[in-house]
């Protein structure tokens, strides 16, 4: 698959965490994915997380020994947590020149809000949501606009708490082992960018021939 190079910015809740989150497995190939695809991606998660420190506290140091040397194609950093206005500047300078940016469910609330408010067409965002029967993700499904996104990447069990929320072509579902989840989630991301960047093509100027930054796409996906 031959791809125009993007800068990914990918917020994580955990990719130290593999034997006790299933997710983190799915975004390690996903990342060894996008390099092999020559796209740059860098992950990012909470300093601190619980389930990095669980991970830390059940396997010690190997639990990072074993990131490092398993993953070495991986750029991932740790970074604290931000609130208010200092977190708006922080990710205003992390995504700066990023042109995607994905946000696993789960991940700070206010970060991930402000992700999705952050979406642009120089700058699309993609809420990624693969855990089912999770209460307290449930809780979280109901509290985040799925709307603010340019596509929401989920679970088929997950679809229920975006529909209506959202127009049914910017939810992705993607569903299978981690290397069919990771490639999928690659694939619905870029679809969801393509539809993105044709939908401001199509979009007619506003006053003074000037196009909004501000205005919200319209975008696709396998749904």
């Amino acid at each position: 698959m031959s791809i125009p190079r993007f800068r990914w910015v990918i917020f994580v809740r955990s990719l130290v965490a593999a034997e006790e989150h299933v997710p983190t497995q799915v975004f390690r190939l996903l990342g060894r994915f996008l390099t092999q695809q020559n796209q740059e991606a860098l992950f990012l998660e909470e300093r601190g997380n619980p389930l990095t420190v669980a991970a830390l506290r059940r396997r010690g140091a190997a639990a990072l020994r074993e990131l490092a040397r398993a993953w070495p194609d991986l750029r991932y950093h740790t970074v604290e947590r931000r609130f208010g206005a200092d977190l708006v500047e922080w990710l205003g300078r992390t995504l700066a020149t990023a042109d995607i940016a994905l946000v696993e469910l789960g991940v700070d609330e206010e970060l991930t809000r402000w992700v999705g408010q952050l979406t642009r067409p120089h700058l699309q965002t993609i809420l990624v949501d693969l855990v089912p029967d999770d209460p307290l993700l449930d809780q979280l499904r109901s509290r985040i606009d799925p709307a603010t996104f340019t596509a929401v990447i989920c679970h088929p069990a997950n679809v229920p708490a975006y529909r209506g929320r959202t127009s049914a072509r910017r939810i992705v579902t993607v569903e299978g082992p981690p290397q069919r989840l990771a490639t999928a989630i690659a694939e619905g991301t870029l679809a969801a960018v393509l539809q993105a960047a044709q939908a401001v093509t199509a979009e007619p100027t506003v006053t003074n021939g000037q196009r909004s930054d501000d205005a919200q796409l319209s975008n696709g996906g396998r749904g």
